[in-house]
């Protein structure tokens, strides 16, 4: 049965929870976690103040539940398909790019809320907080793990080094979707995404053969002939 409540004469039930934290995951991502108020997400939702607090005991409360929910759609989602779908660390890793850009499409609120909160937060003694900072730990030391089992299967040069390679798939997730948002009447940021992963995989590939294979067409090659004919 649906769960409900009776404040000031309205029912409350499991759908408002839901309606805020959709609207809470939209604002966070768009205008921060400090430049969101309690006002703002209940305007957004349609829901009571009153309604709200029966939820969540705090704007903390509310952030703790976006960050559960970051978890669960995006890194253990992320982890559990790579992990069960492919054996080789190349596929893995080739993998880590598909998923994050077909994420980026159908997720694009949750995404900007991930993206946003990384750069506004820092590490505090507020529980929510630090949970956050562990799914950033956790994603970066998933794809880093990844990327060291590529340079043991001689997938990956061991010339450069798996930490700032981490750092840099990292940060071109992120600079794919600011380009995406800034400038989508230019160009689409499925080709945008594709292009990054083909740049990327054959400049860190030590069988660049092999991951001309796997990427199939080239998109940088198609916008090249574009651009001539």
């Amino acid at each position: 049965m649906r769960k409900e409540k009776v404040i000031r004469g309205k029912k409350v039930n499991k759908d408002s929870r839901e309606m805020l934290l959709a609207s809470a995951t939209h604002l966070f991502g768009r205008r921060g976690y400090h430049g969101t108020t309690i006002e703002d997400i209940t305007r957004a939702s349609g829901v009571s103040r009153g309604a709200l607090y029966w939820h969540f005991s705090s704007k903390s409360e509310l952030l703790g539940a976006v960050v559960d929910r970051l978890r669960g759609e995006f890194l253990d989602r992320m982890k559990s398909e790579i992990e069960v779908k492919e054996t080789k660390a190349s596929s893995k890793l080739f993998s880590i790019f598909k998923f994050c850009a077909r994420f980026a499409v159908e997720k694009t609120d949750l995404i900007h809320c991930l993206r946003n909160l990384s750069l506004e937060l820092s590490p505090s003694e507020d529980v929510h907080v630090q949970a956050f900072f562990k799914i950033l730990d956790e994603q970066r030391n998933f794809i880093l793990r990844i990327i060291e089992e590529a340079q043991k299967e001689g997938y990956v040069r061991r010339d450069l080094d798996a930490n700032i390679l981490a750092g840099l798939i990292l940060a071109i997730h992120d600079g794919i979707l600011l380009q995406w948002t800034a400038f989508r009447r230019i160009f689409d940021g499925r080709d945008l995404a594709k292009a990054a992963r083909e740049v990327m995989l054959l400049g860190m590939s030590s069988v660049p053969d092999r991951v001309s294979g796997i990427l199939g067409s080239s998109v940088v090659g198609k916008v090249e002939s574009d651009k001539n004919s």
